[in-house]
């Protein structure tokens, strides 16, 4: 197990709660308890907006991504404007490796954001798979919702594991507000999947891609959105921001994808976390470190899940 003293990986099984609708998770999220759902809440960050920290250095470190069957990407990766705006083309590749997700938390119902960094595993906000010391239960992941129907092979897949690091399930550290799910299915064999990206250089453009439901309007949850900004100084030590992102609950966990070492994006190099203040148009989240690439070897390892 990849661990410090201070900083392990936890994880939990699906069907390790108590819940009783967890064998039946793809059959629970009915289209009214979808529409019931609401946008999983954003970590609460007492740090200044005004004070800002400047990225960790490290050598930056990468897993490679994979295009599946149909490669279809952007070959351009440029602003259009201020904040987000929904993505044309949810079925292409890199944006068919996203989706939204759905889970209890409680006895609540949300929503959040994922994306496939391998076949069977899924990258989130750390927020979305365990809060205040609970697994969320009845995930369900739905690539590139809501553009597939439910005749669809691809239009949703049950979760079977989901691991973190003790520095955000027992701390709340912003820096490690990220998590795993891991999916039997294997649903990127077919959709593709983004590779991770760690120690990356500042000023990086990158594309984030979520279902924000905040602000309401421009966003309502019920489409996938994109932004493209650039990584910036973080707000709170081990986190970074993006500019020209406005996409606020309901896209946490949602990747901030890049071109790195290629001509086109095929690299997650942070995910949606917190923003500091409502209306702002930079976003945060964790700098992933050599501890992301650890946490995807751990969950990827039979033994521990």
């Amino acid at each position: 197990m990849a661990n410090t003293e201070e900083n392990k990986i936890i994880g939990s099984a699906r069907g390790a709660s108590n819940d009783p609708h967890e064998a039946s998770a793809e059959e629970y999220w009915t289209e009214e308890r979808r529409a019931a759902a609401k946008p999983v809440p954003t970590p609460k960050h007492h740090t200044p907006a005004t004070e800002t920290h400047p990225l960790p250095k490290g050598e930056p470190g990468h897993t490679p991504g994979g295009p599946g069957e149909e490669k279809n990407p952007t070959t351009h990766l440029e602003p259009h404007g201020t904040g987000g705006h929904a993505v044309p083309s949810p079925l292409n590749y890199p944006y068919r490796t996203c989706g939204k997700i759905y889970f209890n938390q409680g006895s609540g119902g949300f929503s959040g954001s994922a994306a496939l960094i391998a076949p069977n595993v899924l990258l989130t906000a750390g927020h979305c798979v365990i809060e205040s010391g609970k697994w969320s239960t009845n995930m369900v992941f739905y690539p590139s919702y809501p553009t597939r129907g439910s005749s669809d092979p691809f239009y949703k897949f049950n979760y079977s594991y989901e691991a973190c690091w003790t520095a955000w399930s027992q701390n709340s550290n912003s820096a490690y507000d990220y998590g795993m799910i891991w999916i039997d299915a294997g649903p990127g064999n077919s959709l593709g999947w983004l590779g991770t990206l760690w120690n990356a250089p500042g000023n990086l453009t990158c594309e984030a891609v979520g279902y924000p439901a905040l602000p309401n309007p421009p966003f309502n949850g019920g489409a996938m959105e994109h932004s493209v900004g650039q990584i910036v100084g973080g707000s709170g030590s081990g986190t970074v921001g993006l500019n020209n992102d406005n996409m606020e609950q309901g896209s946490s966990g949602g990747p901030w994808i890049t071109a790195w070492q290629e001509p086109t994006r095929t690299h997650a190099a942070g995910i949606q976390s917190f923003h500091t203040s409502p209306g702002a148009t930079t976003e945060y989240g964790p700098y992933f470190t050599q501890d992301l690439n650890n946490l995807f070897n751990w969950i990827s390892n039979p033994a521990n899940r």
